[in-house]
């Protein structure tokens, strides 16, 4: 028994999908190392703490619907006992210490059961399609846009302006670091 609890907990840390286990109240009990990555957050600063609470609405998404088609989500497990795929769906995320990022994610839900088939826990797994929709690349005929179809352009065209800028910010370094050592080189040899 002691043998198969480690090859779980191992499970649970090695496992390269994002995975996040939530109790029948919505309080997280743990996430994995793939899904802290995913959202740019610190296990001890989510353990414990009402999903809702840890991830609420972006107040920089206009028609924010996150929360809402999470909790339907979940709910949905709970009264079924089966898994629930969810659509693709905006769901900004604060990264700690960061401001606000938009996100786009293709959720699926979950229960763990108990022997008698109650629902004794929640996961939750998500991959990060962000730079996937924000490109243009989405496939709609795997998942059907939201109905926010003009916020998704508005978040690709601040991607890009925010890629582009990056771009700028380090040609600029490199440009500098080059005019610092011409600059250096026309010294020495003037001196």
């Amino acid at each position: 028994m002691r043998q198969a609890q480690d090859v779980s907990r191992r499970l649970m840390e090695q496992a390269p999908i994002p995975v996040m286990v939530l109790s029948q109240d919505l309080r997280i009990v743990d996430a994995n190392p793939a899904y802290l990555r995913a959202v740019s957050r610190h296990r001890d600063s989510l353990a414990g703490r009402p999903m809702f609470e840890a991830f609420p609405d972006s107040p920089h998404d206009p028609v924010p619907t996150g929360v809402q088609n999470l909790s339907n989500s979940f709910e949905e497990v709970l009264r079924s006992a089966g898994s629930n795929v969810m659509p693709l769906q905006r769901y900004d995320i604060q990264p700690e210490g960061r401001s606000w990022e938009v996100r786009y994610w293709n959720p699926i839900n979950w229960p763990v059961l108990n022997e008698d088939g109650s629902v004794a826990a929640l996961v939750h797994h998500v991959l990060d399609v962000t730079e996937t929709v924000l490109q243009g690349r989405w496939n709609a005929s795997v998942r059907t846009w939201s109905s926010g179809d003009l916020l998704a352009r508005a978040d690709a065209a601040i991607w890009n302006a925010k890629r582009i800028r990056a771009e700028m910010g380090r040609d600029l370094e490199q440009t500098r670091l080059g005019s610092k050592r011409l600059t250096r080189t026309g010294r020495t040899r003037g001196s």
